[in-house]
C-alpha cells in the first residue's frame, strides 16, 4: 500500500516499509522460509559455522586484538548510517570469506585491508554457439575475485539484486569462462535475454572490497 509520510525504511513490528520509484510503501511483514538447504547455501552455512566454533576456541588476547579490529573498521548500512560489528561477527565475517577463497580459518586479525579494485569488467554471452565469458583488470596476483551471475532476465531490467556465485579465482586477469556453472544452475543462454555478472576483490586476508556490476544481452 502506498502511503505519504516521512521517509523511512525497515520493519517496525508487523509491517515493512519501504520505497521504490513510485513512492513509499508499506507491506505486512512476513518470516522467510529457512530450508536447510544445498549448494551454496550449505557451503555457507558451513563455513559459518566453522567460524564461530573457530573464535571460541581463541585465545583472550586474540579476541581482544578482533574487538578492537572490529571498533576500528566500522560498516554502512543501506541507510548510510555507521555502525561497528562485534569483535566475533568481524572474525566470523573474514573467516567465511577466507574459507570462500579456498583459504584457511587463522587467529590473528587481517594484516593488510588493502584490496585491489576491479577497474574494469566486460560480460560476452551469446546462445547460438553458447559461450558466456567474463574478462577484467588483473588486481593483484594475490588476490582474489568473486564471480556472481544473474538468472536471465528481461532485457529492460536496468537493476539485479538476486546473485548466484559461480567461482572465486585468483585476480590475475585470465578471462573467466562461466559456460559451465552457468547452465548447471540456470540453465542454457537464451538469445535477446540479459545477464548480470558481479565481481568482488577479496585480498589473501580475508578482506572484502567493492563490487563491480556489469551486464550483457545474449546474442543469438
Amino acid at each position: 500500500m502506498k502511503y505519504l509520510d516521512v521517509p523511512s525504511s525497515g520493519s517496525i513490528a508487523d509491517r515493512c516499509h519501504s520505497h521504490n520509484r513510485a513512492g513509499q510503501y508499506t507491506r505486512n511483514r512476513r518470516a522467510p522460509v529457512q530450508p536447510v538447504g544445498t549448494g551454496r547455501r550449505s557451503v555457507i552455512r558451513s563455513a559459518l559455522s566453522a567460524a564461530s566454533k573457530a573464535w571460541s576456541g581463541l585465545s583472550a588476547a586474540n579476541q581482544a586484538a578482533w574487538v578492537s579490529y572490529a571498533d576500528s573498521h566500522p560498516y554502512t548500512d543501506t541507510l548510510g548510517q555507521s555502525f561497528k560489528l562485534t569483535g566475533s561477527q568481524m572474525y566470523c565475517s573474514i573467516g567465511v570469506q577466507l574459507l570462500n577463497i579456498g583459504g584457511v580459518l587463522g587467529t590473528a586479525v587481517p594484516v593488510s585491508d588493502v584490496v585491489n579494485a576491479v577497474t574494469s569488467l566486460a560480460l560476452t554471452a551469446a546462445a547460438g554457439t553458447p559461450a558466456l565469458s567474463v574478462s577484467w583488470d588483473a588486481g593483484g596476483g594475490t588476490d582474489y575475485i568473486l564471480f556472481a551471475f544473474s538468472p536471465q532476465v528481461s532485457p529492460g531490467r536496468s537493476f539485479n539484486n538476486r546473485w548466484w556465485q559461480a567461482a572465486a579465482l585468483g585476480d590475475d586477469g585470465t578471462p573467466y569462462d562461466g559456460l559451465s556453472a552457468f547452465n548447471a544452475e540456470f540453465g542454457t543462454l537464451s538469445a535477446g535475454r540479459k545477464i548480470f555478472v558481479k565481481a568482488t576483490p577479496v585480498n589473501v586476508y580475508g578482506v572484502t572490497g567493492t563490487p563491480t556490476i556489469t551486464s550483457a544481452i545474449v546474442a543469438s
